[in-house]
């Protein structure tokens, strides 16, 4: 395997022990043990940091290289950051013959806000990413400004989940998104974005010009 892959593979060992803590009553001795191989594999894992996405000053949506290290990276959808569910996502031809960006994903007891539902600021979470995919649909490469959801039904955990998001309409540098979730046949939210593009190098100097001077770079 790649380098990349064993890293995938690591995240999602990561994950799986997150949702077993969030599940399981543990023996103290067990705990014990665990946070000592916990603190070794953090050790392990100390290394320089990861080059992101923008540090060729490129947008996710210009740039095969940036797009491949967002998608890595990503808090949602990326296979590399053990934050992330992950939500899979994909273009797809609506009835329409409009293009839709698709997404499914099973969040588990990790996730829980509602008795077995997922917490609305996940779903929020999701909708957010799921619009910003579906701006590059018309050629927007931005953030959100805005994001309104409508919750209609509690999203099941354990089910797998179905987003749907696709450009309602662009007014020059503004590009409205819309979106839905479904739980097999039920909708559960509703969705609607207004994200901006932005130049990603200006913003990156601007993040770095809130820094103070004994943060540094690394």
């Amino acid at each position: 395997m790649s380098k990349d892959s064993d890293v995938a593979a690591l995240a999602g060992e990561l994950r799986a022990i997150a949702e077993a803590l969030a599940v399981a009553e543990l023996r103290e001795t067990d705990v014990v043990e665990a946070t000592r191989l916990a603190t070794e594999v953090r050790r392990l894992v100390d290394g320089p940091p990861r080059e992101r996405w923008y540090s060729a000053g490129e947008s996710p949506h210009t740039s095969p290289a940036a797009r491949r290290a967002y998608l890595e990276q990503s808090p949602i959808r990326g296979q590399l950051n053990p934050v992330a569910p992950p939500i899979a996502l994909e273009t797809v031809t609506r009835t329409d013959g409009t293009k839709a960006v698709l997404g499914r994903v099973n969040m588990g007891l990790r996730f829980e806000g509602p008795p077995r539902g997922v917490h609305g600021g996940w779903i929020a979470a999701l909708f957010d990413e799921v619009c910003g995919a579906a701006q590059a649909l018309a050629g927007g490469s931005g953030v959100t400004a805005i994001l309104k959801v409508r919750y209609r039904h509690i999203s099941p955990l354990h089910e797998e989940l179905r987003f749907e998001g696709w450009v309602a309409e662009r007014r020059g540098r503004r590009i409205v998104a819309k979106a839905t979730c479904h739980a097999g046949d039920t909708l559960t939210a509703q969705a609607q974005a207004v994200l901006v593009d932005v130049d990603f190098r200006e913003v990156d100097q601007q993040m770095l010009g809130r820094r103070s001077p004994e943060v540094g770079e690394g």
